[in-house]
């Protein structure tokens, strides 16, 4: 018999076991396609957690595996260097003994010690070099530590040796103070003179232009009718210790038109400083009008760029103006190799065309230092040079152990991830012949309910059809 009550609990049952079905073929098909057994914290909860754990473990252990051979890498790097090092060193041991030999006259022994004080020098310098990653290995003692293993507890160390000493010389130009030459004398000793009229912007010093004096005081810079004489030379007239300084006078000049001014002579010191940024740069100066008002001008040369620094531009304001002792200093911006540059001058104040002045310098400064390198170990004699290779074996004996031990580590975590890999793979990938088969199962189930949910639906409009019928036979 058909009734309503059996037509909707076939048709209710239909639609769950439809329900389910759908939802077994939707996971089925999504484990098909994405390889993965756990795609939702549903699918699995304590699997996905446990999953995530071991995944997080294999990540750090394969970077372990990397830090492992990275350390490696710079330990093999040093050690190669060691063994270098240690064939000079033995060479070195080979020519004290050929040196010592009573065969040797004295001319073939200064021959030999150049050799040796050469093969210090490529010792300092090989140590001095050697890098890895852009990083020194050997100018300062320091324990490296390698990270191998998935936390950073109990790393691997390898100690690095000091092998370079370095010293920082201070360093600034030479006969700064102007003692050196005595008063009066037609050359002074680090510096070049140039005792001639200099015209600002055309001529040049030291092979480079001359700066252009942008706040330059008077009319014209023009060529002056009588070009006076211009003379450079340590004075013991004025100085701001010691006894003496560097005067530059110019006399005698006849300029060119009123109110010009006249630069010259000029000292450029001889030797050119590297000089880094934050070293600075100092000296003292006064200046005295003569023939006329007083025009100083002093300058940094950069001479691989030819870029200049102004530090001294200063003019009298009338023809007897003079100035007590100064000082002017300048800190360096851009590193460079510089030369230090004094110019004299005067200016034509009153504009009657005589002209002449007096720059006196003294005391120049350079806070700059000079950095030599130094092989660290021993090596005067042949004792030394034993002990110092028995120190670089040592050091390689170790570099030698600490390798061992990152490969033996390394071989551990490449076998505890292939395991974890293996672990984490039964957990999280999908079973592909248990999916299909499941897959299948839930398709054959999804098909007969869609069957019997489509036959309840009939069943059902027969009913409604016969009891239309019977409604209108009545």
């Amino acid at each position: 018999m058909i009734s309503l009550g059996t037509l909707a609990e076939n048709s209710l049952k239909a639609i769950n076991a439809l329900t389910r079905s759908d939802r077994a073929v939707n996971q089925s098909s999504e484990r098909l396609a994405t390889g993965e057994k756990i795609n939702h914290a549903a699918d699995d909860a304590a699997g996905m957690a446990m999953a995530a754990r071991m995944q997080s473990q294999i990540v750090s252990l394969q970077q372990g595996m990397q830090n492992g051979l990275d350390g490696i890498n710079l330990v093999r790097t040093a050690d190669s260097v060691l063994g270098d090092l240690i064939d000079i060193t033995q060479r070195m041991r080979e020519l004290y003994l050929q040196k010592e030999n009573g065969t040797q006259g004295s001319a073939e022994q200064a021959i030999i010690q150049d050799e040796i004080d050469g093969l210090r020098l490529s010792l300092a310098e090989l140590a001095r070099q050697s890098e890895f990653n852009a990083e020194p290995l050997f100018m300062e003692a320091r324990a490296v530590p390698f990270i191998v293993g998935a936390s950073m507890n109990d790393p691997i160390t390898v100690d690095l040796p000091k092998l370079v000493n370095t010293t920082d010389t201070p360093k600034s130009f030479e006969n700064g103070d102007f003692e050196a030459d005595a008063p009066g004398s037609a050359s002074i000793t680090g510096w070049d003179i140039v005792e001639q009229v200099i015209i600002f912007g055309t001529d040049t010093i030291a092979g480079h232009t001359t700066p252009t004096d942008t706040v330059a005081t008077g009319t014209d810079q023009n060529t002056p009718n009588n070009p006076g004489t211009m003379e450079v030379t340590p004075s013991s007239a004025q100085y701001s210790q010691g006894s003496q300084s560097v005067r530059l006078t110019s006399t005698g000049i006849t300029t060119q038109a009123g109110y010009d001014t006249v630069r010259g002579p000029a000292l450029v010191s001889e030797e050119s400083l590297n000089m880094k940024v934050g070293d600075t740069m100092s000296f003292d100066w006064r200046a005295q009008g003569g023939g006329d008002a007083y025009d100083v001008y002093a300058y940094l040369l950069n001479v691989d760029t030819g870029d200049t620094i102004e530090i001294l531009n200063d003019t009298g304001a009338t023809a007897g103006a003079t100035t007590n002792w100064q000082s002017e200093s300048v800190t360096i911006a851009n590193e460079g190799t510089y030369r230090f540059v004094f110019v004299g001058g005067t200016f034509d104040a009153t504009g009657g065309q005589a002209a002449g002045a007096q720059l006196f310098v003294d005391n120049i400064v350079a806070t700059t230092t000079i950095t030599t390198y130094d092989y660290a170990l021993a090596t005067g004699s042949l004792a030394e040079v034993d002990q110092s290779i028995g120190t670089l074996l040592g050091h390689r004996a170790e570099f030698g152990a600490t390798i061992n031990r990152i490969t033996h580590a390394v071989d551990s975590l490449t076998m505890t991830g292939v395991n974890l890999e293996a672990s984490h793979s039964v957990l999280t990938d999908t079973n592909y012949a248990e999916e299909t088969s499941k897959l299948a199962a839930a398709s054959i189930i999804n098909q007969a309910a869609t069957n019997v949910l489509e036959q309840t639906h009939e069943a059902s409009k027969r009913v409604l059809t016969n009891v239309i019928r019977s409604t209108d036979s009545r």
